[in-house]
Formats: structure tokens, C-alpha cells, sequence
């Protein structure tokens, strides 16, 4: 068993702070096309990979690491480019590798899958704990928290949270950050006008409001439509309505990985753009595919792309990377500033 301790990212996308084991095969694991073999500590894998250095098509199999996969809509494109032969086209055979927590993402991209898709806070903490890696560009543009009620409660805006409970997930918690920012923003003191309780993932939050225990849920898409589809809920507020510079996910690979396959890099995050594209520009097709993927009603695939359609972008501004930054100093996940010229490569594509 592979037994790791430090703060994560689990699969409804909360931060965490805990310890645990996992098995080898859960940790990390490449496909059988790419005939590698894995030393967890930073031993790097084979992959089956043809075409000259440099340039065209890299033909490139293997596994990218994906933080929560079908929990978490930023996976959509993911799904979008592989079922659409997006990966195809650039010469990519991909297996969506699923994990639980950013850090744990961050970790089996550093000890041997070499890149794929985190949370950026993450990203940023393995980086100061010494990961060779570096951020290629962004997924989702906005802070993906929820915040949602029962449907027959009189809570129908964020002013009317005075004096209610609102369920986050862990104390320094990404939902926990959320929640203290924007209460704040709306004029609320937590701990004073609004009393903050931890009660884990957002299925369990959920389940509290649900039993009367708080009066609001922390949640994320697309649990937020699933909730809201059934009759139950409704989303009283989303953090991105008041956090307006921020990136909730980015593209990941090591330092290393880049000068080997740089060329299916560049092809991974192309096809990702086309994913990101079809999302924009055909929303109903987009969401035919994502709900297949994720074993979803088709309307709500469609919900919660619409609600997340101009939040997928593979651009980054210097106000988003300083905003996360400033977050995980805030939560004490981060001790320094990154150097943000060596771990992120703003003209990867171009």
C-alpha cells in the first residue's frame, strides 16, 4: 500500500487534510498500448510513442490523470475530445485515469503518468513540496462551488442566510474558503451572522439540509443539477458570482514530460480546445456526449454544461494565478510564492 499524507483534493473537489492508504494499481496505472511499467518516487514509465521529435503528429498512447472524472464537470471536454476523435486526429490514444484528490493527481502525474488535469491550488503545492511540474494551461475559469437550499425553504439569496447554518466540508477546506469569502463579500460575518458547520463531501452535505441539520449546502456541478433536477433543491448562490478572477482547474505536466513529448502535448491541449469549443458552439451536442459519459440523464448533462459553457477556457490571466495563490496562503497550503515563471508556460500552444 502507497500511505500518503497532505491536504487534497477529494472527488466532489473539496480540499481535505488527512492520511491514507492506497493500493499500487489505484495510485498509478498506464494502459497496456503504452508498455510501461511505473517506480513510484519518480522513475519514469515507457510509452509506446512514434514520429520524429520535435514535430507532426506524435502518436503518443498511454494514461492522463484526471482529478475526479465524472464527478466534476471539468472533465466534459476530457470526454468530448476522446468520444468526438478529437485525441484521434492528433495521433493520441488516451485512457482517462481517475483520481481522487488534486494532490494525489499532482503525485501520479510527478511519479510516472507525466501530465493531466488538477485543480490549480494543488498543482501549486506539489510545485513548493518540490514536483517537477509545470501548468500548460487552464481548464475551468471560475470558482466551482455551489451553494443550495431546499426547494420549499424561504432562502432564496445569499442575504438570507442571517442567522441560518451553512454545511461546508473540512476547516481550511475549499468549500470552507468559499463560503468565508463570499459571505463576506455579501456583508456577512462567518461565525457571527452565519454559523459555518463541517460535515464532509458534498453528498453528505447535502444529506444534512435534507435531515434539517443546516439550512444550506455546499455543492458542485453536476451534483448541483442532479439535486435541483430531482425537486429538491435549488441553488441559492455560485462563488463564481462574486469571486470574479480565478482557475479552478489546469493542465499539468512534468518538466520532464514536456521535453520528451512536448509535440503530443501540444496535440492533448488542442483537442481539448476543440472540446472546449464544442461546449461553447453546440451545447446540445456537447451534452448528448457528456451524458453518456457520465451515466446521466441527458437534461441534466445539458444543464450543467449551460451553466458552466463560458467558464472552459485554456487561457490564463496573471489575476486568476494570483488569486489561487493568495487562497492557499490564506488557508495555509501554501507558504510562498510560486515562481510563476518557471512553473507555468503561458505560450505552451502558440
Amino acid at each position: 500500500m502507497y500511505e500518503h499524507s497532505f491536504d487534497a483534493l477529494n472527488d466532489e473537489g473539496e480540499f481535505v487534510r488527512g492520511f491514507g492508504a492506497m493500493d499500487r494499481r489505484g495510485f498509478i496505472r498506464f494502459s497496456a498500448v503504452a508498455g510501461g511499467a511505473v517506480v513510484l518516487g519518480g522513475a519514469a514509465a515507457g510509452c509506446a510513442q512514434s514520429g520524429a521529435a520535435g514535430g507532426g503528429k506524435a502518436g503518443y498512447s498511454g494514461d492522463v490523470a484526471v482529478t475526479g472524472l465524472e464527478s466534476l464537470v471539468h472533465s466534459a471536454p476530457f470526454f468530448i475530445a476522446q468520444s468526438e476523435g478529437y485525441y484521434e486526429a492528433e495521433g493520441l490514444t488516451l485512457e482517462h485515469i481517475k483520481f481522487p484528490g488534486g494532490l494525489d493527481t499532482v503525485r501520479g502525474i510527478d511519479s510516472g503518468i507525466g501530465f493531466g488535469t488538477s485543480a490549480t491550488i494543488p498543482t501549486f503545492i506539489g510545485a513548493e513540496k518540490g514536483m517537477d511540474l509545470r501548468i500548460i494551461g487552464n481548464v475551468v475559469t471560475a470558482a466551482s462551488v455551489d451553494f443550495v437550499a431546499l426547494s420549499k425553504s424561504g432562502i432564496n439569496s445569499i442575504e438570507d442566510v442571517r442567522g441560518k447554518k451553512v454545511a461546508v466540508s473540512t476547516p481550511g477546506s475549499n468549500s470552507t474558503y468559499f463560503a468565508e469569502r463570499t459571505l463576506k463579500e455579501a456583508g456577512l460575518e462567518p461565525g457571527k451572522d452565519v454559523e459555518l458547520i463541517s460535515v464532509g463531501s458534498a453528498s453528505d452535505s447535502w444529506t444534512a439540509v435534507s435531515k434539517g441539520v443546516v439550512d444550506v449546502a455546499w455543492t458542485s456541478s453536476p451534483l448541483s443539477e442532479k439535486i435541483t433536477d430531482e425537486g429538491g433543491a435549488k441553488v441559492v448562490w455560485r462563488s463564481r458570482d462574486y469571486v470574479t478572477d480565478w482557475s479552478d482547474t489546469c493542465l499539468v505536466a512534468t518538466g520532464e514530460f514536456v521535453e520528451q513529448h512536448g509535440e503530443a502535448l501540444k496535440g492533448w491541449v488542442r483537442a481539448l480546445g476543440k472540446g472546449m469549443d464544442l461546449i461553447r458552439n453546440d451545447v446540445e451536442k456537447a451534452a448528448e456526449v457528456y451524458a453518456k459519459a457520465i451515466e446521466s440523464k441527458p437534461e441534466i448533462a445539458l444543464m450543467a454544461l449551460k451553466n458552466s459553457q463560458d467558464i472552459f477556457s485554456l487561457d490564463f490571466t496573471d489575476a486568476q494565478l494570483k488569486a489561487v495563490v493568495d487562497a492557499g496562503k490564506a488557508q495555509g497550503q501554501l507558504t510562498r510564492d510560486p515562481d510563476m515563471d518557471a512553473i507555468v508556460l503561458r505560450d505552451f500552444v502558440s
